[in-house]
């Protein structure tokens, strides 16, 4: 049986993939902002559903901070000057 925490985290990677397409074409870059925070929300959900016992703090801390990272990390690295482009 697959753990729901492994199904999340390849539904919110893909989420996150589409993103990072979507802020590199430069079309609806607002809406592809706010898939990439809910991707990252999701990941970091993800995360912590397939640890054994998570704690409240990390509940609470670890979507925040991965919805604020991970369109700043998209950005950094495959947008137009990053690293990454193509």
């Amino acid at each position: 049986m697959v753990s729901w925490g492994v199904v999340t985290l390849v539904t919110f990677g893909g989420l996150f993939a589409a993103g990072m397409i979507g802020v590199r074409s430069g079309r609806s870059v607002g809406l592809w902002t706010v898939a990439l925070a809910l991707s990252g929300a999701g990941l970091a959900a993800g995360a912590l559903l397939v640890q054994d016992e998570p704690g409240l703090a990390s509940w609470i801390i670890g979507p925040l901070v991965g919805a604020a990272i991970a369109p700043v990390h998209a950005r950094a690295l495959f947008a137009g000057g990053g690293p990454f482009r193509t």
